[in-house]
């Protein structure tokens, strides 16, 4: 991802099937050519039994230089499948998605409370891979992998073509977004904005609800204090605090996004602080156009190719399947694609939504 929550294309792969060996490969072409002994890396994925094997043997998603994280989306699906309930599959995501652990603490009562099976099937899952509220920070706030179906999305009709074709709408598509981002990055650099639209949105917010904030300054080494939040929409007064030189505030959405929150902006203000100076480095926008600057070499026609000097040999212990039906899709949907509006308002007129009063993430 880049600074702008944007799938940034680096690797493609065609592979027959997703299995083991085809993660394996994979995951070391990418620790070779593009991790290349970087740390701080974070891979979210699904719990496909072969990307979880290959990435506990490997050393660039196992801590101290990376970690593993599941979508969401796919724990709370895998969760439904099990318990087949709409409330218990809305309390899992708001669980997952909570970055306050009173919030998520107070949510897996709920679920306890409803279905103690289902309370054990969350629990024995390590929270640190599924949870925002335990992550440290690694996701940046991403908790699905929704965006990368957005390549998927352009790439699927192009799934059944030879492989030659395959791989120029691959790149053709790279470089339309690599040109369309260079564009946007140009874009903001004559708004004057010092970070990406994701940051000065994010930031903008904050700083709006900032203003409702009182601060009470405890600590000028630590440059620490309390903030007290005020009522809004019906929900409650909360109070954070807030450590400057530590960088945190127990709301912990300033370690999950790395721009400082509500609480941190108002507790700069006391401490005459500038706060565009906490914000992280990988939302300044000169890394965004350094980033989308790079040029592609347009490809001429076969006639001009070198002559290779390999052959295409087809893997015979790989069998095509030829069944009629077959390879027709790509993601295969389930419920969590499904609105389900009507068992939700049923489930509320039976009072089993009562966790989500007060529940709202506006409310800290």
């Amino acid at each position: 991802m880049d600074g702008n929550q944007q799938v940034l294309p680096l690797a493609f792969a065609i592979i027959d099937e997703e299995t083991y060996p085809s993660w394996k490969w994979f995951l070391q072409q990418l620790s070779q050519h593009v991790i290349r002994g970087r740390r701080e890396m974070c891979l979210i994925s699904d719990r496909h039994g072969g990307i979880i094997k290959v990435v506990r043997e490997g050393p660039d998603f196992v801590s101290p230089h990376g970690v593993h994280r599941y979508c969401l989306r796919h724990v709370c699906s895998n969760f439904n499948s099990n318990f087949k309930n709409v409330v218990l599959k809305d309390l899992c995501w708001q669980a997952g998605s909570k970055y306050q652990l009173r919030k998520f603490n107070r949510i897996m009562e709920e679920i306890k409370k409803q279905h103690v099976r289902a309370f054990a099937y969350l629990d024995q899952i390590n929270k640190e891979e599924w949870t925002a509220s335990h992550d440290g920070g690694w996701r940046c706030g991403i908790l699905t992998t929704n965006m990368s179906e957005c390549i998927n999305e352009n790439l699927k009709r192009a799934r059944r073509l030879p492989v030659s074709a395959l791989v120029e709408i691959t790149l053709e598509r790279t470089v339309h977004y690599f040109r369309v981002r260079a564009i946007m990055g140009h874009k903001m650099l004559q708004n004057n904005q010092l970070w990406m639209d994701f940051a000065c949105k994010m930031f903008i917010s904050w700083q709006q609800k900032a203003v409702e904030h009182t601060v009470t300054k405890y600590s000028h080494s630590q440059q620490s204090a309390s903030v007290v939040t005020r009522r809004q929409n019906g929900h409650g007064i909360n109070t954070h605090v807030v450590k400057i030189a530590n960088r945190e505030c127990s709301c912990d959405k300033w370690n999950q996004f790395g721009i400082p929150c509500s609480h941190a902006q108002k507790v700069c203000g006391a401490y005459n602080i500038s706060v565009a100076s906490m914000v992280k480095d990988y939302y300044d926008l000169m890394a965004y156009n350094n980033t989308y600057s790079k040029h592609f070499e347009s490809v001429q026609s076969e006639d001009y190719w070198n002559d290779p000097n390999f052959q295409l040999v087809h893997d015979p212990t790989i069998r095509i399947s030829t069944r009629p039906g077959q390879n027709q899709t790509t993601r295969i949907h389930n419920e969590m694609d499904w609105r389900q509006t009507r068992a939700r308002q049923e489930a509320q007129q039976q009072g089993d939504f009562s966790i989500q009063e007060n529940m709202s993430e506006d409310d800290c």
